[in-house]
């Protein structure tokens, strides 16, 4: 039987440890490597494959010592899926493998994951950006205060801890934020809040609580030189890890301004802040995007 090799990005895989805030955990990593299968019941080729993968996942987090009692066996693959995506502390380290085996005589789908898991993570140390950017929208009474607000927070010093979670979303383990990986072309607030609304009805990636980002968690993001390339020709100035379009280098922001909402530009070396409204090229084409966020627990 044929196999192919698939290289996936940085996992974040997470389960809760039953551990006191205030205590230090320390960090191990160790070699696996597990095949894992799904439950048997042939869906669609894509669907099987995907608990197939989370099987493995789950035994490489067992086999790394964190008891995840008897969910080794998906027989609820999107509850599992859900749990594990929805809390936090171990983690699948990059550069791991997946050689699909394909469906089985038995008629199970089974794959092989090769790689590394790092056993506990340690908790944030003292000054580091986990859950202190401030996630409050802010009204400025004038455009020189959050211009300020915005020049503080974009000035790219943060070294953030990015890991594409393979389900649209982003985690920055260095200010415990999650993000959309992409965007999505929003002319006006009200489209933003329809699309937040859907986005959280539906529990985009597991999730609930989506939300607007503000001025300061969106400076978090821009880095000091460029990163992804917009099809446009223009810099982004995010990290290549986010997915970027064209005509997006202004994000909405949760801030605003007596006017109305602020929008952050990150298309630009320093990007800017700018009023809604201001943001259309000569050709009227709207250039506002919005990319939600949420807090991890």
């Amino acid at each position: 039987m044929n196999r192919t090799v698939f290289r996936v990005n940085v996992i974040l895989l997470c389960f809760c440890l039953s551990l006191c805030a205030s205590e230090r955990v320390s960090a191990a990593t160790i070699d696996v490597l597990i095949k894992g299968m799904d439950d048997g019941k042939k869906t669609s080729r894509d669907r099987d494959y995907a608990e197939a993968v989370m099987n493995a996942k789950l035994q490489a987090i067992e086999r790394a010592g964190v008891s995840i009692k008897s969910m080794t066996k998906v027989e609820n693959f999107q509850l599992k899926y859900d749990l594990i995506e929805s809390e936090a502390a171990a983690v699948l380290l990059p550069g791991f493998q997946v050689i699909d085996m394909g469906y089985q005589k038995d008629g199970t789908y089974q794959v092989v994951l090769a790689g590394k898991v790092q056993t506990m993570e340690s908790l944030p140390e003292e000054g580091s950006l986990w859950g202190k950017l401030r996630s409050t929208p802010r009204t400025f009474e004038k455009f020189n205060q959050a211009r300020d607000a915005w020049s503080q927070a974009s000035i790219g010093d943060i070294a953030n801890n990015y890991a594409n979670n393979e389900d649209g979303t982003v985690s920055d383990r260095k200010t415990g934020l999650m993000w959309h990986k992409s965007y999505e072309i929003k002319e006006n607030i009200r489209e933003v809040r329809n699309h937040l609304e859907l986005l959280n009805k539906n529990k985009f990636a597991g999730y609930s609580d989506w939300r607007i980002p503000t001025l300061a968690e969106i400076g978090s993001l821009v880095e000091r030189k460029p990163g992804g390339k917009l099809n446009s020709g223009r810099q982004s100035y995010l990290d290549a890890v986010f997915d970027v379009r064209p005509y997006c280098w202004y994000l909405w922001s949760a801030d605003r301004l007596p006017a109305g909402y602020i929008l952050t530009n990150i298309g630009e070396a320093g990007g800017g802040i700018a009023p809604a409204g201001d943001h259309y090229q000569t050709d009227g084409v709207c250039v506002a995007c919005f990319k939600a966020v949420r807090s991890m627990k």
